[in-house]
């Protein structure tokens, strides 16, 4: 490789975060090949340059930097631990860059296999969804090897402007699930405070802009708006994940000797909306969830 040439990048991990990854990073030049544990149609970005790659044992010999995008920790364990998996042997030189939401257990496994095969390893979370990576506004929340850090700023700035290093282990991924639990926490209040407005003859969009002006407004609170006001339930990150992020995070916090009441009370209310059939839809269903509870009609009927 010349020096001022690009390094080549593997995506692996085709699901809707991995996609949006894979289109900014063609938008922004990088040469790139893509990986799925099983078929997917990427027909649209090998038109634009993109290569598909068949075995995980002979992706180091094509790129220098590899990125997962994956569901859960037991997927990341079977694509980097697993026989024949991404770590099974090495290159000096290689990094990994794990932006998966995983446990910070599963996370230490990898590093420990990372190092010994001698691949760099990286944990970058993002705080996001696929339209907001698309966009090239996503953040990105970063620990390992500072050296490593340093090395890969910027393809990390070329994915999302915010980059925010955390630390030499596995802060990205501690932070990463608090800020998920926020997420939870502030999606049941807006939807106690819609069920409380409406009962009360206030209209939901007028309440959500007030909401949204007010001192506890946030980008959040905003970006929301638009679907509660409109009924849309279309997936940006369901509600099952939402339930596995929260279990990580308690999980996390009890290895601690920790408690997190608010916490631990919704994400038993977001496994009962899971249980009621809303577990495919976008979390938002927190509030049709509380509907049905509470003897109203839910915005969105559960599935089944």
């Amino acid at each position: 490789m010349q020096q001022n040439e690009r390094p080549v990048i593997a995506v692996l991990g085709m699901g809707k975060m991995g996609q949006a990854l894979a289109g900014r990073l063609l938008d922004q030049g990088w040469p790139l090949r893509l990986w799925n544990r099983s078929p997917r149609d990427v027909a649209h970005f090998e038109s634009r340059g993109a290569v598909l790659h068949d075995a995980l044992d002979t992706l180091w010999e094509h790129a220098q930097v590899v990125i997962t995008f994956l569901e859960n920790d037991d997927a990341l364990a079977s694509v980097c631990l697993g026989n024949g998996g991404l770590l099974h042997s090495g290159s000096d030189g290689r990094v990994l860059i794990d932006m998966s939401t995983v446990s910070p257990s599963i996370s230490r496994d990898v590093a420990a296999r990372a190092s010994e095969v001698g691949i760099a390893y990286l944990r970058s979370p993002v705080s996001g969804n696929p339209q907001v990576l698309a966009a090239g506004a996503i953040t990105l929340l970063v620990s390992g090897p500072r050296e490593t850090f340093n090395q890969m700023e910027e393809l990390l700035q070329s994915i999302g402007p915010t980059v925010l290093y955390l630390g030499e282990e596995e802060q990205a991924r501690t932070l990463k699930l608090a800020i998920n639990s926020a997420l939870a926490v502030t999606t049941e209040i807006m939807a106690e405070l819609i069920v409380l407005g409406e009962n009360n003859g206030i209209d939901r969009a007028v309440l959500l802009d007030a909401l949204g002006q007010s001192v506890i407004g946030s980008p959040f609170v905003r970006y929301k708006t638009a679907g509660l006001v409109n009924h849309d339930y279309s997936a940006t990150f369901t509600t099952d994940l939402l339930v596995k992020d929260m279990d990580l995070a308690l999980d996390l916090a009890h290895a601690g000797g920790l408690t997190l009441p608010a916490v631990e009370l919704v994400s038993a209310l977001a496994k009962a909306a899971s249980a009621k059939g809303y577990g495919d839809i976008d979390f938002a269903a927190l509030l049709p969830s509380l509907q049905l509870t509470i003897g109203q009609t839910p915005d969105v009927e559960p599935a089944g």
